[in-house]
């Protein structure tokens, strides 16, 4: 019915939409999918960061646990001490004490002050640190054991309770069967039981009256 198809002139055509002027693309084209492998930079960008946040934690517990109350610690502890006064000491005398004492002899008293010092860095370094480390390991071990009796005790509780919710509704539906029990046969009781003694009255009242007219027919 459109004009331009019942003219006799030249017929019109139909304009494209722009939809149909755009180029087509395949399904899905401007999906990129990533690859699941890691590269060789993300692999050590991911190493580096575990390695820095184990370096935080161990300084964490150095901070936490940096002077154990052992008795094998406080007494490394005064050897160090120990050692690092007389390094000291020494290292006083043989280069203030030079003009009262011999050349040969303040040498050798700042050798015996080298000596404190590196057993007092050998003593700290050594020792002390693996008293550190161990005491470390028992107190975090100690703290993960309480914290899984913690669990424990908490997961125990909670199961008390749901056991004890669920015997007290059972309690609860019990007790619901029963008042409806009796309920039951109290109305059975009540209702029934009247109902039948009521129909007995009337059939007796019925038929003593049944009675009294065929009496009175008799006699009539």
């Amino acid at each position: 019915m459109n004009d331009r198809y019942t003219t006799e002139g030249p017929k019109g055509q139909t304009r494209k939409s722009a939809a149909a002027a755009k180029p087509k693309t395949k399904a899905a084209s401007s999906v990129h999918v990533q690859p699941v492998e890691k590269t060789k930079e993300q692999k050590k960008a991911e190493r580096k960061a575990k390695e820095k946040e184990d370096r935080q934690r161990q300084r964490n517990l150095d901070a936490k646990y940096y002077n154990p109350p052992t008795p094998e610690y406080k007494k490394w502890r005064r050897i160090w001490w120990v050692l690092l006064i007389a390094a000291i000491i020494c290292t006083v005398v043989s280069f203030f004490g030079r003009s009262a004492i011999p050349q040969e002899l303040a040498f050798v008293i700042l050798a015996l002050a080298y000596v404190f010092i590196i057993a007092a860095f050998f003593v700290d370094f050594r020792t002390i640190r693996r008293i550190r480390r161990k005491y470390q390991e028992e107190m975090e071990a100690a703290n993960t054991k309480a914290a899984r009796a913690e669990q424990k005790r908490l997961k125990a509780e909670a199961r008390a309770q749901k056991k004890e919710a669920e015997e007290k509704l059972e309690a609860a539906k019990a007790e619901e069967a029963e008042k409806a029990e009796a309920k039951k046969t109290k109305r059975g009781f009540f209702g029934s039981g009247f109902r039948l003694a009521n129909r007995e009255k009337m059939n007796a009242e019925k038929a003593a009256a049944k009675a009294e007219s065929d009496d009175a027919k008799n006699a009539s």
